[in-house]
């Protein structure tokens, strides 16, 4: 497989190509284009699907489907997209190790990247109260969206980091997360902060520039810059 993101940071776009057999998993509504030698497949991903799906409905715990597209031919391309203007970053599962992500973020991924419904003991994680985290692991690349440019922020046991947590993209699985409000009732209606995540050790943090939840307007133009893995670029649809 070989990907090239175009269109960054404010509208990108995320080609891949495709060798015979070999294919890709999306969230569903991620497709913008694919090949007519590209097969598409809806399907539950998660811990134990279509059970799994029934058992997590009834406990208010979250399914996750994915649309699989499958190359039947070298060259064939498949051009996906998040449902709201931002960044995509490409992560290598194999080097990050296991990841910790919000639903909201996973665009998509390859075939050996496994899913998995982290519980927060501390209820939703996110002050929207519609996104859950999802543990990413094994091997591959996934492809993360977000609300404006991504940073990336390296965590050290000597310098923890603190985010607003509506800004966290993802995480490395293994760092300490805690969070707390900032102070009282007036700094958070006059400062515009809520709640803080601090995370502690050793390990790496994403992060989105826009709040989705306070995010109502487009804002800002991408420079159209594209990051290119592999030297491929995917052209047009065979």
């Amino acid at each position: 497989m070989q990907f090239e993101i175009a269109k960054r940071p404010s509208y990108a776009v995320l080609e891949v190509e495709l060798a015979a057999g070999e294919a890709v998993g999306a969230t569903p509504g991620a497709l913008l284009a694919r090949s007519r030698h590209v097969d598409m497949e809806a399907s539950v991903r998660g811990d134990d699907g279509i059970g799994g799906m029934i058992k997590r409905a009834v406990s208010d715990e979250r399914s996750f489907v994915e649309n699989s597209f499958t190359a039947r031919r070298d060259g064939a391309t498949v051009t996906l997209v998040p449902d709201h203007p931002g960044d995509i970053t490409a992560v290598d599962v194999t080097e990050a190790g296991p990841l910790c992500v919000q639903s909201g973020a996973s665009l998509a991924w390859e075939p050996t990247v496994g899913f998995s419904t982290e519980v927060d003991a501390a209820g939703n994680f996110f002050s929207s109260g519609a996104l859950t985290v999802l543990g990413l692991s094994g091997q591959g690349w996934a492809f993360l969206s977000s609300f404006g440019s991504i940073c990336e922020r390296q965590v050290t046991r000597e310098d923890p980091l603190i985010a607003d947590e509506d800004h966290v993209v993802a995480w490395t699985d293994g760092l300490e997360v805690s969070r707390e409000r900032v102070g009282g009732i007036k700094t958070n209606v006059l400062g515009g902060e809520g709640t803080v995540t601090t995370f502690s050790g050793d390990g790496q943090v994403w992060l989105q520039t826009h709040n989705p939840v306070l995010f109502g307007s487009t804002g800002g133009d991408g420079d159209g810059s594209a990051d290119t893995r592999g030297g491929v670029d995917p052209g047009g649809f065979p």
